[in-house]
Parts: structure tokens; C-alpha cells; sequence
């Protein structure tokens, strides 16, 4: 039996790679009655055919997995496997969400892979520092780096954190900049990229399909296609229930009973922000957990589907304003 890797999946067939070829592949019968089928990073058993065809026997049992909600249903969805770093993508942009940062740094912790916050675009804007700022102060102990892939500017350092056999993978919304990324680390233009768009700086889904790289210093990089919508798996850990109780006992004290911890009168919350009593990474953290709540209790109704997408625009208009307000004091 022949050992390979999983580069790229389609539709009706895997592209696999041994140490000096690729095969085309297909999976035998049992994984359609299993429904485990193989993703890529991968690590495979091949029969080899004629014209360098394969059929996938068996896959390795993995390290580690990416995975995230489908889009359209209750059910996980597997990005990528045997990943060692996941290395967040944000454009310095109309790309810029802390919000959707705080999803992926979940993704991160429920998949127990370490994360890196790539910070690109680094040339469109003026004070680096201030977002990078911002940014640490959400991402707490998961390192931060600002780069721009056009320029080439900081890219050594997003460089050193792949290492020899090591696998990556980039995740982030279209238009981020993960194909030029991945086109700078390969020394080639492997990857298609289009101009984003200027209204509100999003991509034109120029990767279409995931696929695993290997550069040149040994290390393999998966890039992956933008996403619109990431809905992370449910999570109840320990230390986000703590958060959610610990604010939960302040809001007890709120003077109306339908505060939103935002910018209402007499907030408790609010208040214990000022104080020090709560850190705004504790009310981030609650704020994500309601919108996660909130997002699947409503997702498959049409009319909640409405009322979320709604609210949650409000409220990410909400945020972006006080983003806005804090960058405008330190600047």
C-alpha cells in the first residue's frame, strides 16, 4: 500500500501526492456507507492504478481538525486536517472586524490549534500600531503580526512560524489577502487574485477550492477559499460560562431589565468596565456569545433569519462605532 496526501478535493475525485507524484484519486465504496470521506492534509492509503490513478483504502487517523457549521445546516464541516497552525487573515481594510476575529480565535480554541492573527494590508493604512493594539487586546495571548503580501513588508516574520513538516492554514474572508499570502511564500503566482471591491473592499472568491502547498523551506500551507459565514461549533467551555455568569450577576443590577450592555443608562455592566471589575475582553467575549446564541436559535426560520441578520447589523454598526471612537482618542 501506498502512502500519499490529500492536496485538493473535488466533486468526484481527490488529487493526492506521495513524496515525488501526484495521482488522481477516488475513495472506495465503504466510505460512502461511512460518510468520513477525506479532506484536505489528509494522510492516506492508496491502491495505484494505470495513468497515474489511485483509490483511496484508507485514511490515517488525524492529529487535528478545522472545522466550523455548514452554512446551510446543523452539521460540522472539516476545513482542514492534521493542521498545526491557523493563521487568521484580516485585512487592514474594509476587511477589518474584531467581531468576526473573536469567531475565528473560537474556531481556534475548539479545534486545539494554535492560532496566528495575520494582520495584512499593512500598506493602506497610516498608524499600524494603533490596530495592532486593538487587535492584542482582543487576541490575548495569540501572537499578532501586521504584513503586507503585496509589498513583502513583514512577511519573514509570518515566514518563521512555518516550520520544516509543519502544516498551516490560512483562514479569513475573500478578499483578505490569503492567495497573495500564499504566492509570496511560494516565490510564484500559483493563485489567482482579483482587485477587491472598492464599495466594501471584498474579494471575488478568486480560490474556489482548498489546496495544500509544500514551500520551499519543507513546511505545507493550505490555503482556503473566503467565508462569507463562520459558524463555529457550539461550544460551553468552562471558562466561557464563567465570563457569561460573571456578567449575567452584574446585569442583575442594570436599571432597566432590558439593558443591552451597550450604551444604556444606569448599566452595571458598564460600569464594572469603568471600574475594572470587568475587563472589555470578558464583555467581548459575552457579546459573542449571545450573537452565536442568538444566530442558531433563529438560523432556519425565515423570519428569524431576518430579524438576526438585522440585528446583527445593528449591532456590528454599533461596534464599528465604538471602535471608531476608542482609534479617534489614541490617535
Amino acid at each position: 500500500m501506498t502512502k500519499a496526501r490529500v492536496i485538493e478535493v473535488h466533486r468526484t475525485n481527490y488529487i493526492v501526492k506521495t513524496d515525488t507524484k501526484e495521482f488522481t484519486a477516488t475513495v472506495r465504496g465503504n466510505f460512502h456507507a461511512e460518510g468520513d470521506f477525506p479532506k484536505v492534509g489528509d494522510y492516506v492509503e492508496l491502491e495505484l492504478l494505470k495513468d497515474e490513478k489511485a483509490v483511496i483504502e484508507k485514511v490515517q487517523e488525524r492529529t487535528s481538525v478545522v472545522k466550523r457549521k455548514a452554512a446551510d445546516s446543523e452539521e460540522e464541516q472539516i476545513m482542514a486536517a492534521n493542521v498545526d497552525t491557523i493563521f487568521i487573515v484580516m485585512g487592514l481594510d474594509g476587511d477589518y472586524s474584531v467581531s468576526r476575529l473573536e469567531r475565528y480565535l473560537l474556531l481556534s480554541e475548539q479545534s486545539s490549534v494554535e492560532a496566528v492573527v495575520v494582520l495584512n494590508k499593512m500598506d493602506v493604512v497610516e498608524d499600524v500600531d494603533t490596530y495592532l493594539d486593538e487587535i492584542m487586546d482582543v487576541a490575548g495571548k495569540v501572537p499578532v503580526i501586521s504584513v503586507s503580501a503585496l509589498s513583502g513588508e513583514g512577511m519573514e516574520e509570518l515566514l518563521s512560524y512555518l516550520k520544516k513538516d509543519s502544516t498551516s492554514v490560512l483562514l479569513g474572508s475573500s478578499g483578505a489577502g490569503k492567495s497573495t499570502i500564499t504566492n509570496w511564500l511560494l516565490h510564484e503566482d500559483r493563485q489567482p487574485v482579483k482587485d477587491v471591491r472598492d464599495d466594501d473592499s471584498r474579494g471575488r472568491h478568486t480560490t474556489t477550492s482548498r489546496q495544500l502547498f509544500c514551500l520551499s523551506n519543507g513546511a505545507f500551507l493550505i490555503d482556503t477559499p473566503g467565508m462569507r459565514e463562520l459558524g463555529v461549533i457550539e461550544s460551553d467551555t468552562e471558562d466561557e460560562m464563567a465570563v457569561f455568569n460573571k456578567i449575567e450577576e452584574f446585569s442583575t443590577q442594570c436599571k432597566f431589565s432590558n439593558c443591552d450592555h451597550d450604551k444604556s443608562d444606569g448599566c452595571a455592566v458598564l460600569s464594572a468596565l469603568e471600574s475594572g471589575d470587568l475587563t472589555e475582553r470578558e464583555l467581548n467575549n459575552y457579546h459573542k456569545i449571545i450573537r452565536e446564541r442568538e444566530f442558531q436559535e433563529n438560523k432556519g426560520s425565515n423570519s428569524g433569519t431576518r430579524h438576526q441578520a438585522q440585528t446583527l447589523k445593528r449591532r456590528n454598526q454599533q461596534h464599528s462605532a465604538i471602535q471608531k471612537q476608542k482609534l479617534s482618542r489614541r490617535l
